[in-house]
């Protein structure tokens, strides 16, 4: 436990409870000691306590008169009553004021250690609780984020524990998740439609960082408005990306209507099957020209965030669907990105690697014979140090095709398909040898014994010397 506060008017009583606190086993990183009650309500008010000890008679403030104040606190400690046989009625009524117990003078160190015990049970398990609890909260905040509906007891509770975490008024704060940011005054929510949402008080607010290309709503009082307050600090989040704004805190004005008429021409489903039929042609030119005008419609505020997200997702499914290809992962939802233009500088880079894979359609046998040559020789050097650049010039194929040609013929990538094949053997030789660790390290390619471990545990579940056991029990079976 944090801290515990010693309540006595007798200075020798109180110091030796404090001692015996000390001494007793149980962590206490904070003793403060009082000698009447309102001297206790005081440090009550300006720490955070988890314990009090408290004597029943004492001057100002008696005891039963200060369990009753703690009741008034935000986060009132739990207490324990400390009284002599002459008091035994005064700590009945303590007990019925939310005493959890009471000890009698002159107190013993065993008895002070075993309720000490008791309470920092009870504490770790309503810190437990509270986690968990909050963990649940999280989950319920993050599905109705995600445009479901909330039942109106899920919505009450939810806006009765907004308001106690960020007070009567907030703001929704949404970033790139990649960026990282931290809040410690609020509620933090991690991948929500692959952006970071803060929910922070309104005083917060305006110390939140105004250099990350972010969008915050206006403030809120009503934990119902939630997915409004969301909504809107997405929206802006994703002006701010488009238009490269830093920071966007109100609603930008809309560029004329005309402007917005003619740049809904380059997204239209027309025109986006005719970006795709013009991969793999010699007009990759004028496919970059085509997508340059949409970034730049986009960075004057003339496609919204919505409509430009769809033209993306518009672009991948039918490209993958024509090509048989996959489409970057990464380039669907533009606004894990940071900006538009760190996202314009892949999606192009893409585009131009792709449009060149699908020109070299007439060569796709020569192809794949050498990626089924790359194949032969990861499979006979895998225990070796191999990398991609390695194998690619083996095969003597461009590192960027041989990485996309590479996962679309064996269905994974190339670091993977490696991890596959040490993995697999490194669990045969666990069962079938009586090679040390360190060696079967070696053997399936690990120049570091430690490295190895922890990558065989996070891939088969179990540590090398764990999965030996289990393999050997199961074949004397």
């Amino acid at each position: 436990m944090k801290s515990v506060l010693v309540v006595e008017d007798e200075k020798l009583i109180r110091q030796g409870i404090a001692s015996m606190i000390k001494r007793s086993g149980v962590p206490v990183e904070k003793i403060y000691e009082s000698n009447n009650g309102l001297a206790a309500m005081e440090i009550l008010k300006e720490n955070d306590i988890d314990v009090i000890f408290t004597d029943i008679r004492m001057p100002k403030m008696n005891g039963i008169e200060l369990v009753q104040e703690i009741q008034s606190l935000e986060n009132p400690p739990l207490a324990v009553a400390i009284s002599g046989y002459d008091d035994f009625a005064y700590a009945v009524e303590m007990l019925r004021q939310g005493v959890r117990e009471y000890i009698l003078k002159p107190v013993e160190r065993e008895k002070l250690k075993e309720i000490l015990q008791k309470l920092e049970d009870e504490i770790n398990h309503r810190i437990e609780s509270e986690k968990n609890s909050e963990a649940i909260d999280k989950q319920l905040l993050k599905y109705i984020l995600s445009d479901k509906e909330a039942s109106p007891e899920n919505m009450e509770v939810l806006s009765r524990k907004l308001t106690k975490v960020v007070g009567s008024e907030y703001q929704v704060v949404v970033a790139a998740e990649r960026l990282h940011l931290e809040c410690s005054d609020g509620v933090v929510l991690n991948d929500v439609d692959g952006q970071d949402v803060f929910v922070i008080s309104r005083r917060y607010g305006k110390s939140f960082p105004t250099d990350k290309y972010i969008g915050i709503s206006d403030c809120f009082s009503k934990g119902a408005d939630i997915k409004t307050a969301y909504q809107q600090a997405k929206n802006r989040r994703g002006e701010a990306f488009l238009r490269g704004i830093t920071l966007v805190d109100t609603d930008l004005m809309a560029p004329k209507s005309e402007l917005v008429d003619e740049a809904k021409k380059l997204i239209s489903s027309k025109a986006i099957s005719a970006k795709v039929q013009l991969m793999g042609t010699d007009r990759l030119s004028e496919l970059i020209k085509e997508w340059e005008s949409i970034f730049l419609a986009a960075s004057r505020g003339q496609i919204n965030p919505m409509d430009f997200t769809k033209a993306i997702k518009a672009f991948s499914k039918e490209y993958t669907t024509v090509y048989k290809r996959e489409f970057d992962d990464v380039l669907i939802n533009p606004f894990v990105w940071i900006s538009l233009e760190n996202y314009k500088a892949s999606f192009m880079k893409f585009i131009v690697e792709a449009n060149a894979i699908i020109k070299s359609g007439t060569q796709v046998d020569a192809t794949e014979e050498k990626i089924k040559a790359a194949l032969e020789y990861v499979n006979a050097n895998f225990a070796k140090d191999l990398n991609m650049a390695v194998v690619s010039n083996q095969v003597s194929m461009n590192y960027s095709l041989f990485s996309a040609e590479f996962k679309n013929y064996t269905g994974t990538n190339f670091v993977n398909y490696v991890k596959d094949l040490r993995m697999a053997e490194a669990k045969k030789l666990l069962i079938e040898t009586e090679l040390k660790v360190n060696e079967i390290s070696t053997r399936v390619g690990y120049d570091n014994e430690k490295h190895f471990m922890k990558s065989f545990k996070t891939y088969v579940g179990v540590s090398p010397s764990e999965y030996r056991k289990n393999g050997r029990v199961a074949k004397e079976k």
